[in-house]
């Protein structure tokens, strides 16, 4: 659906767009907002908070603001989840001043890096970047980086890294993709990781068979690592990796595995079905301040939050895992969750592109924490004031504007529905219980003669379709009724992927009536996916108008079998048992493979073909109509096996050519045998019961056959027998 709207220039308090629940006493409070496009986040020593920004900017937080000068503006790629997307500090930072960013560069060819900066104040030292590492290129699959990094105790650099959207590569110890590596400060391999020998890879990596660790967090004191693996279908992931070499799995496994070569969650939640849901654990912490005033009860827990669920839980770290909600309705879209300096919780929120803690206030007397905020609006449309306290409650409240109280305005929330010029003005709210009032801080209100511009996108419009692969063109206007046509400076595009609950956004494109974007026909193979394109037009007043237009995409439907049935296959990377069938976007690229050999009723088959004549693995694009692909298997020439280790089975004539053969079988089992003569092309030719006479043996008639090799199945009594059988001329 099309939708239009109208925007202005203030920001709703979190109060008033999340309802959120906390513990008693504490309370979620708004740092610094502000923050384009947050995804990493990191506290020095003396405060400081280094907040990065998606498109190359690495923002600084001091005294509870944010400066308006960057430390550093990277150039960066910054399509799907590229970009600046990790920071951390080096262990020795208050004598080198060191400071690392993971960031997607195109510098020969589109690849992560990490480089190390040293800091001269709030800024970056002129001339001092160092490459640490160039990390393996990047497919035409935008997501799955991970970007996480931390030092361990060890003084080690970690490093998370997504497979790039192919779990193939979470299982190769010759690509970082899909790894935590653990490295020298100067980006070398330790001697002591778990691959010593081998390729430069192989030798930097720590832990493998990750999917998205999108973060992870290190014990400040005992140094246990624990990742948080970014799930596709149904688990999101907690997974210890203090110990290195262990294997998690993708993208065989998801979740807890029986497979012994795998190492299982510490902790997991579904997308569905559970206490808890979600769709992308973005963010945990080790709860272990060097002090703070929250409850003895909740230190010592790991805290972490999801993407979609808009809620942070804790996990007990001895004993049995057990998980306690700690807050709901929190601010949207927390991509990063840390211990501060404080001994508070700090997260930030992608949606509204901001910074906040939580407190813990036992107090009486009313402490505010969401303070109500400055708005400009235009004649005739509507604002909300809101505030939200800490202390004893019931509480009380008088709004005033310019410090005089308002009639009836005794809410948590205040709103006008048709505003008016003489509307502008300062507003605070006195907030008041049996201890004691509070003042909260003024915002100022400014009401103008002025309309909201219109914003109309003309291309795409309302059910365009797209291929994956192909390139989107928009275009747009946008029409002001006193600024008239407004220039391409006040235009700005945000074009969000979504899939299934959540959205994956990007930096947005500025200063452009129109524009293309290159649809990826790598990454997300979900089919339950869709684009925003999203037009944003500002006038001279500053009031916004916007525009949105929604595509689908086309979908066809994979089907995929195997001769004989019931057999396995992969499908980018993930094992599935036949027949099974799946939409897909069209040119999407998928990976399916075929596992060989197979051992199904105690019979071994090989793989001999696909129906399309591909490679036993092939990557192809989802074509434009549905499409059956066949696996075709044989028995493995000469398998002889006895089940249980019973042994006396002889077949004679062998080979035979008179039509017959004579079986006989051990005698200490039931007399009733049932017989399959299956060909080379599993495809069976023969089936009969037969009753052994008292030697334990039958005549297996079996007529006029091909000259060949054929597999004979023999199930006697439960004890199942596979032998072969030549027929010659």
């Amino acid at each position: 659906m099309k939708k239009i709207y109208a925007l202005f220039l203030f920001l709703l308090p979190a109060a008033a767009v999340y309802a959120q629940t906390y513990p008693t006493d504490f309370a979620q409070v708004l740092v610094a907002n502000g923050i384009s496009n947050p995804t990493a986040m990191t506290f020095a020593p003396d405060g400081r908070i280094f907040v990065a920004q998606q498109s190359g900017a690495l923002r600084v937080i001091k005294n509870g603001a944010l400066l308006a000068a960057p430390f550093i503006t990277l150039s960066v790629n910054d399509d799907g989840e590229r970009g600046l997307i990790g920071v951390t500090l080096d262990p020795d930072f208050d004598t080198n001043h060191y400071l690392y960013l993971y960031h997607t560069t195109t510098e020969g060819g589109i690849h992560n890096r990490i480089t190390r900066f040293t800091a001269d104040g709030d800024v970056a030292l002129a001339g001092s970047a160092s490459i640490v590492i160039d990390l393996d290129p990047l497919s035409a699959a935008t997501n799955h980086n991970g970007g996480a990094m931390h030092f361990g105790k060890d003084e080690k650099l970690y490093v998370a890294i997504g497979e790039n959207a192919n779990g193939t590569n979470a299982q190769s110890l010759e690509t970082y993709h899909g790894k935590l590596l653990r490295l020298n400060k100067d980006g070398s391999a330790p001697a002591d990781n778990p691959f010593p020998t081998g390729s430069e890879h192989k030798k930097r990596i720590w832990a493998y068979g990750l999917r998205n660790p999108f973060t992870f967090s290190v014990h400040p004191e005992t140094g246990r690592i624990l990742v948080n693996d970014v799930g596709q279908g149904t688990w999101e992931e907690i997974n210890d990796a203090t110990t290195g070499g262990k294997n998690f799995g993708w993208p065989t496994a998801e979740g807890t595995s029986t497979n012994a070569a795998f190492t299982n969650p510490i902790y997991q939640y579904p997308h569905s079905g559970g206490d808890i849901n979600g769709c992308a654990i973005t963010g945990g912490t080790f709860f272990s301040p060097g002090a703070t005033n929250y409850p003895s009860e909740y230190v010592g827990r790991y805290f972490f939050q999801d993407l979609c669920g808009n809620w942070i839980s804790s996990i007990t770290l001895s004993g049995t895992v057990t998980r306690t909600t700690f807050g709901t309705g929190v601010a949207g879209s927390g991509v990063a969750i840390t211990t501060g300096n404080d001994g508070n919780l700090y997260f930030l929120s992608r949606t509204n592109g901001a910074l906040y803690k939580i407190i813990y206030n036992k107090t009486t007397v009313p402490v505010i924490t969401t303070q109500p905020a400055s708005a400009t609006i235009a004649i005739g449309h509507a604002v909300t004031f809101s505030v939200k306290a800490l202390g004893s409650t019931p509480f009380t409240y008088q709004w005033q504007k310019n410090d005089v109280n308002i009639p009836g305005a005794k809410s948590s929330t205040y709103s006008i529905t048709n505003a008016i010029e003489a509307n502008s003005g300062k507003y605070r709210v006195i907030v008041s219980n049996s201890a004691g009032s509070t003042p909260s801080n003024e915002a100022m209100l400014t009401v103008i003669a002025n309309k909201v511009p219109v914003a109309t996108i003309t291309t795409p419009v309302e059910g365009t379709t797209y291929v994956a692969g192909s390139t989107l063109n928009f275009t747009g206007t946008g029409v002001d009724a006193e600024d008239g046509p407004l220039a391409a400076s006040a235009f700005s595009w945000s074009i969000d992927f979504h899939h299934d609950t959540h959205k994956h956004d990007q930096p947005d494109v500025t200063g452009v009536k129109s524009g293309s974007f290159e649809i990826p026909n790598e990454g997300e193979t979900s089919a339950n996916v869709w684009y925003r394109i999203i037009l944003t037009v500002t006038d001279s007043k500053g009031l916004k108008g916007k525009d949105s237009v929604d595509i689908s995409p086309r979908k066809t439907t994979l089907a995929f079998e195997t001769t004989p049935p019931g057999l396995d296959i992969t499908l980018d990377g993930q094992p599935l048992t036949t027949p099974y069938s799946v939409e897909s976007v069209e040119g999407i690229r998928r990976t399916v493979g075929v596992p060989s050999p197979q051992t199904v009723d105690h019979v071994i088959y090989s793989f001999a073909s696909w129906s399309n004549d591909g490679t036993q693995t092939q990557t192809f694009a989802t074509p434009t109509d549905d499409v059956t692909l066949n696996a075709r298997f044989t028995f493995v020439v000469g398998t002889e096996h006895q089940v249980l280790n019973v042994q006396g089975v002889s077949i004679y004539p062998n080979p035979s050519s008179v039509g017959y053969v004579n079986v006989c079988l051990p005698a200490d089992i039931s007399p009733l045998v049932k017989v399959r003569l299956v060909d080379m092309l599993s495809r069976e030719v023969s089936a009969q019961e037969q009753t052994v006479d008292d030697t334990g043996c039958f005549l297996l008639s079996y007529g006029k056959l091909k000259k060949g090799v054929y597999a004979l199945h023999l199930d006697r009594g439960g004890k199942v027998f596979v032998q072969r059988v030549v027929v010659a001329d």
